[in-house]
């Protein structure tokens, strides 16, 4: 993590955040979110801080989400569920990863409700977390080489970091496609579903920078939104259709199938020839049953019973199922599977024909 204040020509001061864990496509780890928290909570009380700028270190990424290696060591099976434990170590498996989601989660809730504008700089991957942290952001730059997703049904998670939020508000059933799934999409798909405000080529983040440095934020240090927007409005430029868009009557079908064993057989019995949406359902069908039921009964908590809740109760409940994803679900040989012997041959706990309803409420608490 690398911070500096850079002066601007009214005398104020630009935050510059840049996530610096590039091997790992600047995946955060707990020492990094903690500080996030710290430094976001500081820039907010200092008033000659106008701005903070979000970036990731490296050409290739924003953020591509939690360091879900090191949450890996905190996961549980059912071996250490039915074990004694004389050590407390289950007791502290299940804390440290609490931790982890409470400060990630506590941070993005600080950035949704920030009273300055911040700008993400959503170069490269952005994925989980890093989604998380682009849609917490005031300002969301995309560019050509943006690539999206909320791939968790691939590691037994759920799309977590606010997506339970920003998934729900997509057009039709977009959301709960893409969190099935883990569908991937671009940074021209982001604007055209209302998660990205700006389109702008790489090259020209030093110039962007550089009139936010030029700008007169002292006679519009009390519209500094408004400064920012009209700054980057100079830099946006034409972006291409969207993929997801030219889909979405095919997506809307398929997601209001019946229940989710009919979105699941309207799934798995797919004909059509789009290319996109084929190569969604591939990743679906290697997906967690668990996670599947998880993101489908949150998806329609928040459109029904829950309907208008608040945002922070939203990230106390992704806290509270993230949690218990670590510790209980199929969390620990997803990420198994996929980074630690990569054979991606997961052997998940249920499938969604024989998953208990007893099971999936132990993930939820308070109504959820």
């Amino acid at each position: 993590m690398q911070s500096t204040l850079i002066a601007t020509a009214s005398g104020h001061k630009i935050a510059h955040l840049t996530l610096n864990n590039p091997k790992l496509l600047n995946a955060q780890n707990l020492e990094m979110v903690r500080t996030m928290r710290v430094l976001f909570d500081a820039w907010a009380a200092d008033d000659d801080v106008v701005m903070v700028l979000l970036t990731g270190s490296g050409e290739r990424a924003f953020c591509a989400g939690g360091d879900i290696k090191s949450l890996h060591a905190h996961g549980i099976d059912e071996q250490d569920l039915a074990s004694a434990d004389k050590d407390g170590l289950l007791a502290e498996k299940i804390q440290l990863a609490k931790e982890f989601f409470i400060h990630e989660y506590g941070t993005m809730y600080a950035m949704h409700t920030y009273p300055k504008p911040i700008v993400a700089w959503g170069n490269g991957v952005v994925m989980g977390g890093g989604l998380g942290l682009l849609a917490a952001s005031s300002h969301k730059v995309v560019t050509n080489s943006t690539l999206m997703a909320m791939p968790e049904v691939s590691i037994g998670l759920f799309p977590d970091a606010g997506g339970s939020y920003f998934l729900n508000h997509m057009l039709g059933k977009v959301g709960l496609f893409l969190g099935l799934t883990g569908a991937r999409f671009t940074g021209a798909d982001a604007l055209h579903l209302g998660l990205a405000d700006a389109f702008c080529a790489h090259d020209d983040f030093d110039a962007l920078l550089a009139t936010l440095c030029q700008a007169d934020w002292q006679a519009t240090k009390n519209d500094a939104h408004a400064l920012v927007s009209k700054v980057l409005q100079q830099y946006h430029r034409a972006y291409p259709p969207s993929q997801v868009l030219s889909a979405l009557d095919e997506i809307n079908r398929l997601m209001n199938a019946g229940d989710l064993l009919a979105v699941d057989s309207a799934l798995q019995n797919y004909t059509g020839d789009d290319a996109w949406i084929k190569a969604a359902i591939d990743s679906y069908r290697q997906g967690s049953a668990t996670t599947k039921a998880l993101t489908w009964r949150i998806f329609h908590a928040l459109r029904t019973t829950k309907k208008g809740v608040a945002l922070s109760e939203i990230f106390k409940m992704e806290e509270c199922v993230a949690t218990q994803c670590v510790v209980r679900g199929d969390f620990k040989e997803g990420v198994r599977a996929l980074l630690i012997d990569k054979d991606k041959n997961p052997k998940w706990r249920y499938t969604l024909q024989n998953l208990p309803d007893e099971y999936l409420a132990q993930f939820f608490e308070n109504g959820w």
